[in-house]
C-alpha cells in the first residue's frame, strides 16, 4: 500500500531528526491487517515492536463509546432517561449565567442531564476555556480535564464536580471531555460493578483485544514522551499510572493498547467483528453538532467534521478520535478500512501533528 510506505517514510524521517524516540502504525480491513514499527520505545531504549504497548489517552473515548452503547442494548440503560438515579450529584443542577460569571450567578437547569448528553458531550459541563472563578475551581479541585485519570475515587470525583454549576445549560453548548469521567461512574453505578469488568467482558473479550486495559506489561510499555529541547523525554506520570489500577477508571483517558487491538477496535466499527447492532453503529456514526455546539467546539472539531456518539464524524464519513499523547484511530465504513497511528509523543509537537496530517493519506 504506497500509503502505508509514503507514512512510514514521514515517520523515518522524523524518527532520524530526533523528534521521535518510535512509532507503530497499522492498517486493517476485511482482507487482513499490515503493522509496521520502527525506532524504540523510549530514547536509548528497547526496539519497537508489534505488540508494543501505547497510551491511548483520548482514544479511549471511542471506546468508552462502545460500552456505553452496548449497555443501551442490554438493557441497563437508555440514551434519553436522566441519569440522576444512578448520578444523585447531578440531579438538580445550577447553571451559570455565563462561563465566565461568579459560581453564585446561576440559574435552574432547563432540563435533566442524559446519557445522549454524556455521549455527544453537551451535559454542561466539560473543558473550559473562558477565563474565571469556574475554571480555577475546576482546576482547585483536580476535575478539570487532563490526560490521566481522575486521582481520587469514583464518589469523590463525582462530588467535587457535582458541587460545581455548569458552564451551560444541557444540551446546548459542547464541552470536551468530562462527559467520558462522568460516564464511567454512570456505567458502573448502574450496572452494579467497576468500568474494568464492564470493558473485559462486553468490549475486550469479544474482540479478541487481549493487550488493552489500566495496566501494562512493564517490559512492552512505550511510556508517553514529549519535546524536551534537544530531542524527546518522558512525561511526568501521576504515581502508579499504567502501573496499578486506577482509582477512577476513566472512560475518557487511561488506557493502554496495541496497534493489533486497536484495528479490531476501529474495524468494529465498519464492518467488522462487533459488539454492537446495525442499529447503535449508525447511531454512533451520526453526527449531531448544532451550528451554537460547532461554536464551542472550535479549536477540537473542524469546521467541516461533526461529532457523534463519543466518535468524531469526519466529511468523508471516517469515524474515530485523536489522543493527546501521540495516537489516531479512524476507520471508514465505505471500505470497511482502519487505521491506527502511536507515535508516543504528545500533540504539542510538531512532528506528531506531521505525523497526523500523514496519516489521513492511509483513506486515500
Amino acid at each position: 500500500m504506497r500509503a502505508l510506505e509514503d507514512l512510514t517514510r514521514t515517520l523515518d524521517r522524523l524518527l532520524g531528526a530526533g523528534d521521535l524516540a518510535g512509532w507503530a502504525v497499522g492498517v486493517a480491513d476485511a482482507d487482513g491487517a499490515s503493522v509496521r514499527v520502527g525506532g524504540t520505545r523510549s530514547p536509548g531504549g528497547a526496539p519497537m515492536t508489534p505488540d508494543t504497548q501505547v497510551a491511548l489517552s483520548s482514544c479511549t473515548k471511542p471506546i468508552g463509546g462502545v460500552l456505553a452503547l452496548r449497555m443501551v442494548e442490554l438493557g441497563a440503560l437508555t440514551l434519553d432517561e436522566p441519569v440522576a438515579p444512578w448520578l444523585p450529584e447531578l440531579a438538580e443542577p445550577r447553571v451559570l449565567v455565563g462561563p465566565e460569571a461568579d459560581l453564585t450567578a446561576t440559574v435552574p437547569a432547563e432540563r435533566p442531564i442524559t446519557l445522549r448528553h454524556l455521549l455527544t458531550m453537551t451535559p454542561g459541563f466539560g473543558w473550559v476555556s473562558e477565563p474565571g472563578p469556574l475554571a480555577d475551581a475546576l482546576a482547585r479541585e483536580q476535575v478539570a480535564p487532563g490526560p490521566f485519570c481522575p486521582p481520587m475515587s469514583p464518589d469523590d470525583f463525582m462530588g467535587r464536580l457535582g458541587s460545581l454549576p455548569l458552564a451551560d445549560q444541557p444540551g446546548t453548548a459542547w464541552r470536551y471531555h468530562t462527559s467520558s469521567d462522568v460516564l464511567g461512574v454512570l456505567l458502573a453505578r448502574a450496572t452494579g460493578t467497576t468500568v474494568p469488568e464492564l470493558l473485559t467482558e462486553h468490549v475486550l473479550q469479544p474482540l479478541g483485544m487481549a493487550d488493552t486495559g489500566y495496566t501494562a506489561d512493564a517490559a512492552r510499555l512505550a511510556p508517553p514522551l514529549t519535546p524536551d529541547g534537544v530531542g524527546v523525554g518522558p512525561v511526568e506520570l501521576p504515581a502508579g499510572t499504567y502501573t496499578e489500577p486506577p482509582a477512577c477508571a476513566s472512560l475518557a483517558t487511561g488506557l493502554v493498547s496495541t496497534v493489533a487491538d486497536q484495528l479490531a477496535f476501529l474495524r468494529s466499527l465498519v464492518g467488522g467483528p462487533t459488539v454492537l447492532s446495525p442499529e447503535s453503529l449508525a447511531t454512533m456514526r451520526t453526527g449531531t453538532l448544532t451550528d451554537e455546539q460547532r461554536r464551542t467546539a472550535a479549536g477540537f472539531i473542524a469546521p467541516d467534521c461533526d461529532w457523534g456518539l463519543d466518535v468524531e464524524v469526519r466529511p468523508g464519513g471516517q469515524v474515530g478520535w485523536a489522543g493527546g499523547l501521540g495516537t489516531i484511530g479512524y476507520a471508514d465504513p465505505a471500505t470497511g478500512r482502519a487505521a491506527f497511528l502511536a507515535t508516543a509523543v504528545t500533540v504539542d509537537s510538531p512532528a506528531t501533528i506531521a505525523a497526523f496530517d500523514s496519516f489521513w493519506g492511509l483513506f486515500d
